[in-house]
Order: C-alpha cells, then structure tokens, then sequence
C-alpha cells in the first residue's frame, strides 16, 4: 500500500510545479512513511534548502491530499533530511497503518519509476530518420568529453539558473529551451555543463548528439568550400544530428562565409525540432562583428549567463576537487584558498594542483603555511573601491539621461531603474554606509535601502535584463 502512496504522491506534485521547482525534486526519496510521520530525503544540501523554504507547503498539501483520497489520516508531519545522513533513527514501532517504505534515489531507477521528468518521456521513439545506434557508437560520434557530467557539475547562486536551464533541456530536448545560450567568461562551467547536456540525452534516449567547438565548425565549412564539398558538409551538421552543441559561437565573428552558413544551418535544425545550444564568453549583443540576424536567433530561446563563483561555491568546487584528486585538503586551507581566489575555476584547480605538487616533491603535509606559500605570490584578493559619483555618472551615460534627472524627484520607470541600479552598485562597490549614501544620492537613507532590496530581489528573481544591466555597467567600471 505504501509503494501505491508514494507513486501517487509523486504524479499528483509533479503537476503542481513548474519545470524548474522539478529539477530540484529529481532527487527525491522518502527514508521512511508512517501513518504519523514521512521522512523526505533530498541529495544534497542546496537543494533540501531550496526545497524546505519554497516548496513544503505544497509537498504537505499533497501528501494530504493523497492521505485523504485512502481515508487515512492526514494530521501527519513532514521532516527533510540529507539523503546520507544516517545520524536519524528511523522509526519502526508496531502499529504503524502501513510499513516503512524506503525508495532510494529513484530517479536513477528504471524510467517507468522516475520520480520526476522534467517535460516529455525520456523515452523518444525511433523514426526512420533518427535508428538506435549502440552507446559506444552514439558517444563516439558525439565527441562529448564523458567526465563532464551534471553529477559532477558544483551548481551554486552563481550558476543556477544556467544549471536548471540545462537540466531541462537534457530532459525535454526541443522541448524546453531552443535554443540555450550560455554565456560567461573564462573557466566558470559554460564547456562542462553543455557537454552534460549531451551525456544525459546520451543515457535516457537514442537522440544523436554532436558537440563541437565554434573553430572546428569554420574549419569544416572552409575544406568543404576547397575540396566542393558543401552537400556533405551541410548534410553532417543538418541531417545526422538531433542535438547539435556548439562551443564559443564568437569565434564565428567577422567571418562573412561561416556566418552565413551557420545561419542556414540553424534555421534548419530549429524548423526541424532539433535541439541547439550554445555558448559564448559574451552576451550575443557584445559580440563585436556578428551579424545581427545571427544575435537575434541566438536569443530567441534562453539566453542565460553564469557568473564568477561566490565564496561557498568555491569552497565546494576546492572539496570536489581534491577529493576527486585522491588527497586531503584541510578545511582551513580549502576556506583560505577560496577567500583567496576570487576568480574562475581553473585558477581554482591551479592551486590545488600546485599545493599538492609542492607537498609530494618535499614529502610534507599540506598546511597553512603551505598554502599561503604557493598561493600569496600568484592570488592577491582584489577589493576595489569605487566612488559613487563614478557610478553616477557611468549609469547615467548608459541609459542616456543627465545627472540632475537622476537625482530629481521623478518616479517615472525611465528614471527610477537607472537610478536604483546605481544605489544598488554604489552599496555593492564603495565602502559607504546607507546614510552616506542617501547624502550622496540626496535621498534618506532608508529610501537607498529599499532601492538596494528592490535590485537584490529583481536579481534573485533572474530578472535577465536587469542581469545583463548591471554586467555591462561593472564591466564598464572596471575595464
């Protein structure tokens, strides 16, 4: 009976989320149901916070309504816990209305027991066009580096939006977002969470998936234009894929024959329901000479970026990594090295890399002072303090409008974005405290407060184009 509850429970929730709530539940598991007491285990601690904070209320509501439909009782509790954590006893008095159930991770199970999908069956048909090709075939083909993976993918506030993005795609290719745009700058995940893309579709479905760098994609198209291989050349990238990914689309800048191609190519693939994704260092509309047409395709689905990591992301990246590295790595060397290095992840596998060659060339322990040996010439923490009339006057040369509006009384939306954008930045990138900042901006204090709060939620919300406001601007303070 309580195998029977927990399917239902899980078909009734699942249509009362949306797409994004159900990439955090993917993992969900129930350690133990009583007629008392349901005891849901989550994979990891992000997600049982994500979980516990916006969705156990309607979690609750529909463990009771499923109570309800068997006439059982639903004045129960609800507890969350880590899917690891076997500090909690579990309960197994007599008198319980049905047994414990236990269902560990059963969204690795068979697909008919899944916990939840995101978008369609994972199951797609073979069609004449698409036949099943065996895995070692299909993987090769691809040219998907199989260590990337969403399993190994440290996600954080940094980069979840891109992270769900991408999880929903692999579940619902074509279906979700088409095209995704990734965009960030150097090392932060863009290559690794698109080739998880296509390591999951892989797995769950017989879609023919093709990665590809944006370079090998232009030097394919110029042999074919030299050898009068065109036909072939378009057949490859059009007909023998259902999922195409393709890697630094700005490399295709300023190249007149290659833009055209990848143009058509795209228009094709999209009309025919295939799968596109693609990623960049840059926003499509900073792309210096890529054609208009092309930027207005690449954001005609989802455009998403991710950021640089915040301090307990690469906290978690320096664990992830060490461990997969075979060695130890102190807490408070982890703790010191992503204080320290407030940049990308490749830096951050730079120190790791070179603390641990340093311990095993002088066969010592690895240490604080180790660390601040290797680290301190190379990683300076960089606190740059601007001035907020730098601010001022940079936002209001962005958004075309003077000083004095700015400072004015007007609460028309032309005037009051900019104007909380740079309250927003000032708080952000000077040392001033709110009531200095309301004599600089002619406000009372608690009038810069608000503004701040109003920019931190419209940024939580993933509010894009404020993102992609507030980045051109800090690029522009700090160039």
């Amino acid at each position: 009976m309580s195998t029977e509850i927990w399917a239902q429970f899980l078909e009734r929730l699942k249509n009362q989320v949306n797409d994004r709530s159900l990439t955090y539940l993917e993992g969900l598991s129930c350690r133990c149901m009583t007629d008392q007491q349901w005891d849901l285990c989550l994979p990891d601690r992000s997600t049982l916070n994500f979980v516990e904070s916006n969705l156990s209320d309607k979690i609750y509501d529909v463990i009771c309504d499923v109570l309800k439909s068997h006439s059982l009782n639903t004045q129960i509790s609800v507890s969350y816990s880590l899917e690891n954590d076997n500090s909690r006893e579990e309960k197994t008095e007599p008198g319980f209305l049905f047994d414990p159930i236990r269902v560990v991770d059963i969204s690795k199970q068979n697909i008919q027991k899944a916990a939840f999908q995101v978008g369609r069956s994972f199951l797609f048909p073979a069609s004449e066009d698409s036949p099943i090709v065996s895995s070692i075939e299909a993987r090769e083909a691809s040219h998907l580096n199989p260590n990337f993976t969403f399993d190994n993918f440290i996600k954080g506030g940094s980069n979840e939006m891109a992270y769900c993005a991408a999880k929903a795609v692999a579940a619902n290719p074509a279906g979700a977002y088409n095209p995704l745009f990734i965009y960030g700058g150097v090392g932060l995940g863009k290559t690794h969470l698109m080739s998880a893309i296509g390591n999951e579709i892989l797995q769950t479905s017989n879609l023919r998936v093709r990665y590809m760098t944006s370079e090998e994609f232009t030097n394919n198209y110029m042999e074919a234009v030299h050898d009068g291989r065109m036909k072939e050349f378009r057949d490859e990238v059009r007909k023998n894929y259902d999922v195409l990914l393709l890697d630094d689309i700005q490399f295709i800048a300023g190249k007149e024959g290659t833009q055209k191609e990848f143009f058509n190519a795209f228009n094709d693939l999209h009309s025919a329901n295939k799968q596109i994704v693609l990623t960049s260092d840059k926003h499509p509309q900073e792309i210096k000479d890529l054609e208009e047409r092309i930027s207005s395709r690449l954001v005609s689905g989802l455009f998403v970026d991710i950021q640089l990591p915040e301090y307990e992301t690469r906290l978690e990246i320096l664990r992830k990594k060490s461990h997969l590295q075979n060695f130890y790595l102190p807490d408070d060397v982890a703790q010191y090295i992503a204080a320290k290095v407030n940049s990308h992840v490749r830096d951050l596998e730079s120190c790791i890399n070179r603390i641990k060659a340093s311990a095993e060339i002088h066969n010592e322990h690895i240490s604080m002072a180790l660390a601040q040996k290797m680290i301190e010439p190379y990683y300076q923490s960089r606190t740059v303090l601007l001035d907020p009339d730098a601010i001022m006057q940079s936002v209001c040369r962005y958004f075309g409008i003077s000083l004095d509006e700015l400072l004015s009384k007007s609460r028309t939306k032309p005037i009051v974005y900019p104007r909380q954008i740079a309250m927003y930045l000032a708080r952000t990138h000077t040392s001033l405290s709110y009531p200095d900042l309301g004599r600089a901006f002619k406000r009372d204090h608690s009038t810069i407060m608000n503004g701040v709060a109003n920019v931190k939620k419209a940024l939580s919300d993933k509010d894009a184009e404020l993102q992609f406001d507030i980045k051109r601007l800090e690029d522009e303070l700090f160039k």
